[in-house]
């Protein structure tokens, strides 16, 4: 039984000291594992990614067209075996700060969990994309800055999305508001939109109404309905009119 066990102890030595005396990646097999993650990622679908490796240190270099395919090369690199050091020269190629703004306010609009709870202001400045304003839950602003780190031209994000507070009484408020406002026969025609252009921000009992009306009737229409809703401390309208003529 002795030997048994000193057999099996001495197999288990030994395995662990051939893990342990395992020779570490030439530059050569670095370089290669790097590349193979590059193409398994799809990176050449969204620009060309180069890498070289001395002495441990990756250098990326080439052109992408968003942030987040420069994050994903980044990744790539920091996850290979025998990487020490990863530096990152991948440049994003450049878009007007019109097409930036455009494709970004489109993936804002289809992301599935926006709602009229929420609010997203943009602003795009040569390759910076600035994002403010308010969401209620944590993975929204998260789930946010993931999208728009693929718009074509980004090349820094600015994600100053404000979290609001997790309140019972803010979710109950959120509900009291809209029912006041897209419950009024004047809002019917917005209500009926798959994206109403209204939208109801509450923090600690604070409204705010954000967003775009057809006319200056309803931009008053819409404030008078939210202070009659009740519950709130206070309505500020930050409602902007589409057409200033009416």
């Amino acid at each position: 039984m002795r030997s048994k066990l000193s057999l099996g102890v001495l197999i288990i030595v030994l395995g662990a000291g051939l893990c342990w005396g395992a020779p570490p990646p030439t530059d050569t097999q670095t370089m290669e594992t790097i590349q193979s993650k590059l193409d398994h990622a799809k990176l050449d679908h969204h620009g060309s990614v180069h890498v070289t490796v001395a002495g441990g240190v990756a250098t990326l270099t080439g052109t992408v067209d968003n942030l987040g395919s420069k994050l994903d090369a980044e990744s790539a690199a920091r996850k290979a075996r025998g990487v020490t050091q990863v530096i990152d020269n991948v440049r994003v190629g450049t878009a007007s700060d019109a097409q930036v703004l455009e494709q970004a306010r489109h993936e804002i609009i289809m992301y599935y969990a926006y709602t009229i709870f929420d609010n997203v202001e943009l602003a795009a400045h040569n390759g910076t994309l600035m994002v403010a304003g308010q969401v209620t839950e944590p993975f929204k602003k998260n789930d946010i800055g993931r999208i728009l780190e693929r718009v074509n031209g980004v090349a820094v994000l600015d994600n100053n999305l404000e979290v609001l507070p997790l309140s019972s009484f803010d979710n109950r408020l959120r509900l009291q508001v809209a029912r006041a406002i897209y419950g009024d026969p004047n809002f019917v025609n917005y209500a009926n939109l798959a994206r109403p252009p209204i939208h109801i921000i509450v923090n600690n009992g604070n409204v705010t109404l954000e967003g775009v009306v057809a006319n200056s009737f309803d931009k008053t229409k819409a404030n008078m309905d939210a202070l009659h809703a009740g519950l709130s401390f206070s309505v500020v309208d930050h409602l902007q009119v589409e057409n200033h003529t009416s």
